[in-house]
């Protein structure tokens, strides 16, 4: 499970009302693949959205009501500026849908 794989959401869980979707990304911020890896990860961020739009976690937890939905990107490295960029502008274009993308930088 990782950016590479864009059909899997890698984790969830629920806390009150809030689904929390995980996303690991373990590749670095090269200027060779930086195309190549902003690709995949809007990649996997629309299988998140779609995931969420379509309520796919009701499967998996089917008792929860759920209406926050909280998307946390795990990176390994550092993300470039552009990509801080783009994640900004995907926040702004999902809040209406109750969706927020929040990252940080992890071992």
């Amino acid at each position: 499970m990782a950016i590479d794989n864009a059909e899997v959401i890698d984790a969830t869980a629920y806390e009150g009302k809030k689904l929390i979707l995980q996303l690991y990304d373990h590749l670095e911020f090269d200027d060779e693949i930086i195309k190549e890896h902003m690709f995949m990860l809007q990649d996997k961020l629309n299988t998140y959205i779609w995931f969420i739009d379509s309520k796919q976690y009701e499967e998996t937890y089917p008792n929860a009501s759920l209406s926050v939905y909280e998307i946390q990107i795990k990176f390994k490295y550092q993300p470039s500026d552009f990509c801080i960029e783009y994640l900004n502008h995907v926040n702004n274009k999902l809040g209406s849908m109750n969706i927020t993308v929040m990252f940080e930088v992890t071992d």
